[in-house]
């Protein structure tokens, strides 16, 4: 097990500054390096330290960070969430860690969970700097998810997003959606979703709960499973079979679809069950024999 320091880390993506942490093991000169961020309206301080705790312990360095408009990085509206920006954001973290002589950049491994599994995924294929993904309960196909959106609630869901995009245009004040709620109007409305989503909540840091509805209709349209034939790196890929947000069909798919190159696993348990107890010790377990048997030991 190795020691490591955390020190902060602020790089520049367009006109904003992304703030993220940089675990970097004591005793390895050139360590391969990890990047991660979460997935929709989540800041890196729900849940996703624990994971980049085990891996700098393993030996590899993390950069975790939140995207613009979130956490401790700039931009406004605060808690917008904008797919093309947070693909932007990737970007820059990428071109960021591939100048850094402190890591080994050709050991460069994206992680994502659900939006952000869907984003590097997404990355995976168009890059070429990128050694390996490992990807959890990731956002694969947004049509096929907007499939399990509650049928009499979706018409409301897409006008208050089209008022709120619009009302954007012309410097409007954001319509907001809860994110997740018991009985109102939500992004995330399954049955599972609320205690799950609130069971990784760090309530130490400002989270309002609520994010621009504009991005409701771009997630119905982003669907990552249309790019990852292209992708020709070892992946890692761990699905839930009792995923209400995730068609089970599209991660299989997907997996198809990366073949030969994926190492795909269902599991039995639910979308937000693998941040926690006995799912969390196996995938730490399974993320760090998937690095090892790609690095070797650190």
């Amino acid at each position: 097990m190795h020691s490591y320091t955390v020190e902060p880390l602020y790089v520049k993506s367009d006109h904003e500054v992304i703030a993220a942490d940089f675990y970097r093991p004591k005793s390895i000169e050139k360590p391969a390096v990890i990047l991660m961020a979460h997935g929709l309206a989540a800041l890196r301080h729900f849940k996703l330290v624990q994971y980049a705790q085990h891996f700098a312990q393993a030996g590899y360095a993390v950069v975790l960070f939140d995207y613009r408009y979130w956490g401790g990085s700039t931009g406004r509206p605060r808690e917008l969430v904008s797919i093309e920006a947070q693909l932007d954001d990737w970007r820059s973290m990428i071109s960021h860690i591939a100048e850094r002589k402190s890591i080994d950049a050709k050991r460069m491994i994206l992680w994502g969970t659900s939006l952000s599994g869907g984003y590097v995924l997404s990355l995976a294929s168009r890059l070429h700097n990128i050694a390996a993904v490992m990807v959890q309960v990731p956002f694969v196909d947004g049509a096929e998810s907007a499939k399990l959106y509650p049928l009499q609630q979706l018409p409301k869901a897409l006008k208050i997003s089209s008022q709120d995009y619009m009302g954007a245009k012309v410097g409007m004040s954001p319509k907001t959606l809860a994110v997740v709620a018991q009985k109102e109007l939500c992004f995330l409305p399954t049955t599972d979703s609320y205690a799950g989503y609130m069971s990784i909540v760090n309530p130490d840091h400002y989270w309002s709960g609520e994010i621009p509805a504009r991005v409701f209709f771009n997630l119905i349209r982003y669907r990552p499973i249309q790019e990852v034939r292209q992708i020709n790196i070892p992946v890692l890929f761990i699905a839930a079979q009792r995923d209400s947000l995730i068609p089970i069909e599209s991660s299989r798919e997907t997996a198809t679809n990366i073949a030969p190159y994926v190492q795909y696993e269902e599991w039995d348990m639910q979308h937000f069950d693998i941040y926690h107890g006995e799912w969390f010790k196996k995938v730490i377990q399974t993320q760090l024999e998937f690095l090892q048997q790609l690095f070797g030991v650190q």
